[in-house]
């Protein structure tokens, strides 16, 4: 479970959602592109990337002096499924009887 958690954290960002999305169109993309494409430093562009790695959802390869990133589809995949599973189950009533608040079990609408 906390591995989900991570992935999660990794995207709580919208610049690293900007990021796996422009991973998501292509099989590996140089950081010197995606720091042209955000108009960003290469060394925030960096630290995020090194966030996204260290939750496994982005995988490195130098080239030369130049770093290159692909996405971890499966790892993404593997977070998503539970979430998408979750969703889809119908919920179950839950009882309230042991609640020490007032709220009588009465579900807020």
């Amino acid at each position: 479970m906390e591995s989900i958690a991570d992935v999660f954290k990794a995207l709580g960002d919208p610049t690293r959602l900007r990021i796996v999305e422009m991973l998501s169109h292509s099989e590996e993309i140089c950081v010197c592109k995606i720091t042209e494409e955000l108009g960003m430093t290469q060394p925030a562009i960096s630290h995020h990337l090194s966030t996204l790695k260290h939750a496994g959802l982005v995988a490195a390869r130098r080239h030369g002096q130049w770093m290159h990133y692909s996405l971890c589809r499966e790892v993404l995949r593997s977070a998503l499924q539970p979430l998408l599973a979750w969703s889809a189950e119908k919920p179950q009533a839950v009882t309230t009887g042991d609640c020490n608040c007032d709220c009588q079990g009465n579900a807020r609408r």
